[in-house]
C-alpha cells in the first residue's frame, strides 16, 4: 500500500486499476485511510479493532499529529472514530502534542502602516484621557452589521485543533441580511436602527442629521461629547463630515476626519477591537438573534432588554 502521503497519484492509479472506477478516493481520504490502517490493522470501522487500539505509542501520536494537521476542524469525537481510537485516548494524545482548540475570529489583515497608527491612537487617547480633556463616558461609539437570515458564521461551534491562533478566511454567506447601525455610550444604547438597501453616504447623513442628532440634543447628550465612526466609505463623504462638525465641532473621532476639518482624531483602519460596539455589543447580539426565530424583532428586542 503506497504511503498517501507520499504518493497520492500512484494510489489512484492503482485503484483504478483494480476497480475499473474514475471515482477514486481523494488525497484527504486516503490520508484518513491510511492513518486507520496504520492504527488498527484494518480500514474497515470495526469496533473491535477501534477498542485495541488505546495505547499511546509515538507512531499513534504522529499519526493524530498528521491527521489533523490536515483537517484542524474535525471534532475529537468525529476523528476518533475515523482513525479508530477510544475518545479518551485520543484526547490524552490531543493534550501530549498540546493541540487546543480555537474559536474562529473573522479578522482583517493588518501592515505595518496599519499597526503604526493603532499605536499613535492609542498614545493619543491614553494622554486625552489622562488630562481630562476626553472623558470616556461622554464618548459615543457607532458602529453597523450585517444580520444574516442563516446565522453565518456560527463561532460557538466553529473550533480549530492547533498550537497557534489560526488564520481563516471564510466564505461570506449568500443567504438575505438586515443592515443595523447603532451607537453605545455610557447612556446606553441608541438603536438598533434597521436600513433597507445598500448603505449610502446619502441615506446615513440624512439619518443622522433628522434621527441621531435631535435624539442627542433632546437629551443634552452633544455638548462636551465625543462622537466616533469608523472608517467605511459611506461616513468619509464631506456631505457627513459637515454634519458631524455643526453639531460636534472638531470633537469627532472618524478615518479622514481632520483632513477636511483642522480637529478631530483620526480612527485608524482595520480596528474593530477598540470599539465596544465589535468587540462586545455585536457579538452579543448575534449570540442570542441567531437562536431560534431569526427575526428583525427577535433582533431589536436583545437590545431593548439589554
Amino acid at each position: 500500500m503506497a504511503r498517501c502521503d507520499e504518493n497520492v497519484k500512484a494510489v489512484q492509479r492503482a485503484w483504478q486499476e483494480k476497480f475499473h472506477n474514475k471515482n477514486w478516493p481523494n488525497k484527504r481520504t486516503m490520508a484518513r485511510l491510511y492513518a486507520k490502517f496504520k492504527l488498527t490493522g484494518s480500514v474497515e470501522d470495526d469496533k473491535k479493532a477501534m477498542a485495541t487500539a488505546t495505547v499511546v505509542t509515538d507512531g499513534a501520536k504522529q499519526v493524530v499529529d498528521n491527521f489533523f494537521a490536515a483537517d484542524p476542524t474535525r471534532s475529537v469525537r468525529r476523528a476518533a472514530e475515523m482513525l479508530g481510537i477510544k475518545h479518551t485516548s485520543l484526547q490524552r494524545i490531543m493534550k501530549e502534542l498540546e493541540l487546543s482548540p480555537y474559536k474562529i475570529q473573522v479578522t482583517q489583515p493588518l501592515n505595518e502602516d496599519h499597526t503604526q497608527r493603532r499605536s499613535e491612537f492609542v498614545q493619543l487617547m491614553l494622554e486625552k484621557l489622562q488630562t481630562g480633556e476626553i472623558d470616556v463616558k461622554k464618548i459615543w461609539f457607532s458602529d453597523e452589521a450585517y444580520f444574516t437570515l442563516d446565522g453565518h458564521l456560527n463561532k460557538q461551534n466553529y473550533r480549530y485543533w492547533g498550537r497557534e491562533r489560526p488564520e481563516i478566511t471564510v466564505v461570506r454567506s449568500l443567504h438575505p441580511k438586515k443592515f443595523v447601525w447603532c451607537a453605545i455610550s455610557s447612556h446606553g444604547v441608541f438603536g438598533l436602527i434597521f436600513i433597507d438597501g445598500t448603505p449610502s453616504a446619502a441615506n446615513y447623513s440624512k439619518f443622522l442629521d433628522e434621527e441621531f442628532i435631535p435624539f442627542l440634543h433632546g437629551h443634552d447628550l452633544v455638548q462636551g461629547h465625543w462622537f466616533m465612526q469608523d472608517g467605511a466609505r459611506p461616513h468619509r463623504t464631506a456631505d457627513v463630515f459637515e454634519v458631524l462638525n455643526e453639531h460636534f465641532s472638531d470633537q469627532i473621532i472618524g478615518l479622514d476626519y481632520p483632513s477636511h476639518f483642522q480637529g478631530g482624531i483620526e480612527w485608524p483602519p482595520y480596528s474593530p477591537d477598540l470599539n465596544p460596539c465589535d468587540y462586545y455589543l455585536w457579538g452579543y447580539l448575534k449570540s442570542k438573534s441567531y437562536e431560534p426565530s431569526r427575526t428583525q424583532n427577535r433582533h431589536y428586542s436583545c437590545c431593548q432588554h439589554n
